[in-house]
């Protein structure tokens, strides 16, 4: 259920960003003030349950390749010793991405 909502907030949200561009370039409506506020609200609603690293991979793929005219589908990850290219086209790649990124799970408790 989690991977089925997170494609389909993908989608939706490249569709907004779609739309947006498309008033923008044919008819010249700026909707960005009207949409600020529900696109943060969005991604608020995102942080809540990812971290900063995955919230950037999210943002990259909603905001950065749609402008990029040389974009081969792909990005390199980094653990800080290795480098991998993995497959970033679809909302489904995105999901796997951010998934393999785990959030540090919040520990409860008294420190020592």
């Amino acid at each position: 259920m989690e991977k089925k909502l997170f494609i389909e907030s993908i989608l939706l949200l490249r569709e907004i960003e779609d739309r947006k561009d498309f008033m923008e370039s044919e008819l010249g409506v700026d909707m960005t003030v009207y949409e600020e506020k529900f696109l943060q609200v969005i991604e608020n609603l995102f942080r809540m349950n990812y971290n900063k690293e995955q919230m950037d991979i999210i943002q990259y793929y909603l905001y950065q390749i749609p402008l990029a005219d040389d974009y081969d589908g792909k990005i390199d990850l980094s653990d800080g010793k290795n480098i991998v290219t993995v497959k970033f086209e679809t909302p489904e790649d995105v999901y796997n991405v951010v998934t393999s990124l785990k959030k540090p799970e919040k520990k409860f408790g008294r420190k020592e």
